[in-house]
């Protein structure tokens, strides 16, 4: 899991978002990843299938669900024998449909999933080092007669100790059945084996109370908060259908889209560049309104007080996460500039219009801004984080000073 998510944000890095376009790289890029599960020093229980488990090993091992066995046959039955060499297969659709040959086929397909299913339990049992803990859990129904669990069971019969065992906690139904147990203790050399006495066994360790008592239920952890979600009041975004058709919402994203893309772009290059992208059919926008916001792109970015937000160094589109405050807080930061003297956060505001004064913005952007720069500070402990708010009708850049954001902060 930790190498797909390292995956995902790799493909973030460098391609557009897109479920649909990262899951063609992952498939078109065949990454393979190394288990290195014996290092030392890694204190973890590797909760793992038997086939992820084939040539490991661990001191301690346990085989939790060993009471389900493979219930689906196959549903396309091959030829044996000389009708091999025929392309043709069968295909009955219902069990009690099926002719001779199609029982015969289907019965060999079962038999080579059951030898199968034994030879992982095979592979299952060699993985423990030290000690192997065979459990399962019932259903309603009875457990299959050959599962694993049963399996073990009867091959333990007659060899293994039987002794009743009881599990129970205080306000906790307890359960009492029959353990089977085989055990051949380690010995360890004694000064009576020293002078020629039998080696005396090392009895087991006892076990920590907190063995005898049931597992506390888990702390409720808070839901993600996402800051450019925040209903505080906030002027709702133009609406996509709209008096004016959409037409208000869409040049805001499209030009969202233009400020995330064209600081990649040379200087020289930009204006057609954001010419091409706008006037792809899929945008449905006429030459003049392709013009007017080219234009304004043009103008946000050749603006010389906004130049920093643009420059070497800057990224788009950075996915942010941590938890403050007992508060898990994701988003996504529309613009950040990190060098050795400060890190500047800047969200756009694209598809919102302007207030007449710093001290008119909206309490949600505010709480916005100021999770983004508790988690940042998080991030860079040691340098100055300053954040502001970018409305692209104008363009005006406003910088949130520290104060107004602390009695905001989550």
């Amino acid at each position: 899991l930790d190498e797909f998510l390292a995956l995902a944000l790799a493909y973030e890095r460098t391609h557009a978002p897109s479920l649909q376009g990262f899951l063609f790289w992952f498939a078109r890029t065949r990454a393979e990843t190394k288990r290195e599960f014996e290092q030392a020093g890694r204190n973890e229980v590797r909760v793992m299938t038997v086939h992820g488990a084939k040539g490991l090993q661990s001191p301690i091992v346990f085989l939790a669900d060993t009471m389900q066995t493979p219930t689906r046959g196959p549903r396309l039955l091959w030829p044996e024998g000389e009708a091999a060499d025929d392309p043709a297969f069968l295909w009955p659709p219902r069990r009690g449909v099926e002719d001779p040959v199609c029982a015969a086929l289907r019965e060999k397909a079962n038999e080579r999933t059951a030898q199968e299913y034994r030879r992982l339990l095979y592979v299952a049992m060699t993985r423990a080092e030290d000690r192997l803990y065979v459990a399962g859990y019932e259903t309603g129904n009875k457990p299959p007669k050959d599962c694993w669990y049963e399996t073990i069971r009867r091959g333990l019969e007659g060899v293994a100790l039987a002794d009743e065992h009881e599990l129970s906690a205080p306000g906790v139904v307890g359960w009492r059945g029959t353990r089977l147990r085989l055990a051949g203790w380690q010995t360890a050399p004694t000064p009576d084996k020293a002078a020629g006495g039998a080696p005396s066994a090392m009895p087991p360790p006892p076990l920590p109370d907190w063995a005898h008592r049931p597992a506390p239920e888990a702390a409720a952890r808070p839901g993600p908060l996402n800051p450019s979600r925040l209903d505080d009041g906030a002027p709702g975004a133009r609406s996509p259908i709209g008096a004016d058709g959409g037409d208000g919402y869409r040049r805001g994203a499209l030009l969202h889209r233009l400020l995330q893309w064209l600081p990649e772009v040379a200087p020289a290059r930009r204006t057609e560049a954001a010419r091409r992208f706008l006037a792809l059919p899929v945008h449905d926008l006429p030459p003049a309104a392709q013009a007017e916001l080219a234009a304004e792109a043009d103008a946000i970015l050749e603006a010389p007080d906004l130049a920093p937000l643009f420059g070497p160094g800057s990224r788009a589109e950075v996915p942010l996460i941590g938890a403050v405050g007992g508060v898990v807080v994701s988003g996504r930061v529309d613009r950040l500039v990190v060098d050795r003297d400060r890190v500047l956060c800047i969200d756009y505001k694209a598809n919102r219009t302007p207030p007449a004064a710093d001290a008119d913005i909206p309490v949600a952007y505010l709480r916005q801004m100021a999770a983004y720069r508790a988690v940042l500070r998080k991030v860079y402990p040691a340098t100055p984080v300053s954040c502001g708010l970018l409305w692209t009708i104008g363009p005006r850049l406003a910088m949130l000073d520290d104060s107004t954001l602390d009695r905001h902060a989550p």
